[in-house]
């Protein structure tokens, strides 16, 4: 089994840092536009922990994943050249993964439609997503990441089958949810977790990692899932470097915020060399069971119980 995790952790200029690059370029602030102002429709998504929804990349219909792991948005590059996508006058890029080598890249320009909602003039990373498309047996060729996301309130009701969007001041957690405190601190929506009894560890919410947890090896063996007497297996993960072979554990609990799950299956990642890679991500296999609402700008992850259902 191939398990999806981080298919795009960040991107930053081979020389001198992206947000360098990015602040100094006379870009256009990125302003989302709802048609009614408020949200839109509900999108379904497929089964398997990815949210990939449709979307239009300068009216051509196409997939996109809703992937929080990635710093910014990018799009496959053999559908930016057959689009013949502005390409930006800036540094190249390098984009890494977890895992993997780096990929070497460039901007384009784009405006990016789906129902309810239309972004014009984004800046997306021009990468080859073919390889990891194929690897997961998905037709997407965007990753929508945090430029966008940031801008945005993302409710996804798993149980449903279902994501949409909103803006920030529209959505209202119900007197049910479970609300986890983010931290952003410029390295991406990251919460606090505790595997088992081992200090706490900042985690990157991942919603392109379809797992519940994975850490390092570092963050692993700290935790003491590595440790003579555990039970490892091997397993398969792809991300933007390509496909690894990881390692597997069970760890007895986990904690995040009020909520423990317990026997919890956890992937163990190796990360690549001078990637800027947390110690672990937090997926959608945490979500499976919730209607889930991720406020990147209000810095807050809320978890909505299912509803009861009565059948008569």
């Amino acid at each position: 089994m191939i398990g999806r995790r981080s298919l795009l952790i960040g991107v930053a200029a081979a020389a001198g840092g992206l947000f360098l690059v990015r602040d100094r370029l006379p870009w256009p602030p990125l302003t989302p536009r709802f048609r009614n102002g408020r949200d839109t429709p509900w999108q379904p998504i497929p089964h398997g922990g990815m949210m990939e929804i449709a979307v239009a990349v300068n009216g051509t219909p196409i997939h996109a994943v809703i992937d929080s792991g990635a710093q910014f948005s990018a799009v496959d590059r053999a559908l930016a050249e057959r689009l013949q996508l502005q390409r930006n006058v800036a540094a190249p890029l390098v984009a890494f993964g977890v895992s993997g080598g780096p990929m070497l890249t460039h901007t384009v320009r784009l405006d990016l439609a789906l129902p309810g909602l239309a972004v014009a003039d984004l800046r997306a990373a021009a990468l080859d997503l073919a390889p990891l498309a194929q690897a997961t047996g998905r037709e997407f060729q965007m990753l929508i990441g945090r430029d966008l996301l940031r801008r945005v309130v993302i409710e996804a009701d798993f149980p449903m089958r279902r994501v949409r969007f909103l803006t920030p001041g529209a959505y209202t957690p119900p007197p049910d949810a479970r609300t986890i405190v983010l931290a952003e601190g410029g390295r991406g929506p990251m919460v606090r977790v505790q595997v088992e009894a081992a200090e706490p560890i900042e985690v990157l919410v991942d919603t392109g990692s379809a797992g519940v947890l994975a850490l390092s090896e570092n963050a692993a063996r700290d935790a003491g899932l590595l440790a003579p007497g555990r039970i490892v297996s091997q397993a398969h993960s792809v991300s933007l470097g390509g496909l690894s072979l990881d390692r597997r554990v069970t760890a007895r609990a986990v904690t995040i915020g009020n909520l423990t799950l317990r026997d919890v299956e956890i992937q163990v990642y190796r990360p690549a060399a001078n990637a800027p890679a947390p110690s672990g991500l937090l997926g959608t296999g945490l979500f499976s069971r919730y209607r889930m609402a991720l406020d990147l700008a209000g810095d807050r992850l809320h978890l909505v119980p299912p509803a009861l259902m009565i059948v008569r």
